[in-house]
């Protein structure tokens, strides 16, 4: 790969041929080796991938970086090596890969009802073992169910199951409930709106369920 400055990466990725191509070439294969080395400290999740499923992988996750890069190439300012800002776009294309992988094979119905479980199986593993924060979060608990329960609809409470309670992908969710991710992003905006309106009007600020469920450290 041909050495660059910050300057000289923006001005060759903003030039013509064959001086741009020749810096594509150079910037896909570092985020596809950026989104190799993401996914391989993580094969343990991904430990029934043969060598090339996690190089295909990485290379469909290097696809979209570049593509993000080229789109975000106003947004970088130089505080920072150009090779260092894009990794990130690598890395995060590579865990979307990973997390569309972990939920693809998964049939989403055998996965609980989050709103039936108890407060600890469905919502913060830690402090559990301090008295009053476990009382307070139980009571939390039950105000969030309720809201849920009355000032959602089925397919708001479907969508928070999945994706608040569950960490499903949101791709993988928009699929199972045929709407587009677009559609997905609404409705879930909407269910936000809805839900902080019937916490506060059951007495309970966002802030203070936040701090109710945070790690005590």
């Amino acid at each position: 790969m041909q050495a660059r400055s910050n300057d000289e990466w923006l001005d060759d990725l903003r030039s013509g041929e064959p001086i741009q191509g020749a810096a594509l070439a150079d910037l896909r294969e570092f985020l596809r080796r950026s989104a190799f080395f993401y996914l391989r400290r993580h094969r343990g999740e991904l430990k029934e991938l043969a060598e090339d499923e996690l190089d295909a992988l990485a290379e469909d996750a290097a696809q979209e970086a570049t593509v993000a890069v080229l789109a975000k190439l106003d947004s970088f300012r130089g505080e920072a090596r150009f090779l260092t800002w894009a990794s990130k776009f690598g890395v995060g294309c590579a865990l979307i890969s990973l997390r569309k992988r972990q939920w693809r094979d998964l049939s989403l119905d055998r996965l609980p009802d989050g709103w039936e479980e108890p407060a600890d199986v469905a919502i913060s593993k830690d402090g559990w073992e301090h008295p009053e924060l476990a009382t307070r979060r139980r009571e939390i608990w039950e105000v969030l169910r309720e809201a849920a329960r009355e000032d959602l609809t089925e397919k708001q409470r479907t969508a928070f199951n999945y994706i608040l309670i569950h960490g499903v992908n949101a791709e993988v969710v928009a699929d199972r409930l045929g709407i587009s991710a677009g559609a997905l992003y609404k409705l879930t905006h909407d269910a936000r709106r809805k839900f902080k309106k019937a916490l506060e009007r059951r007495g309970f600020s966002t802030e203070e369920i936040f701090s109710a469920f945070a790690n005590p450290g």
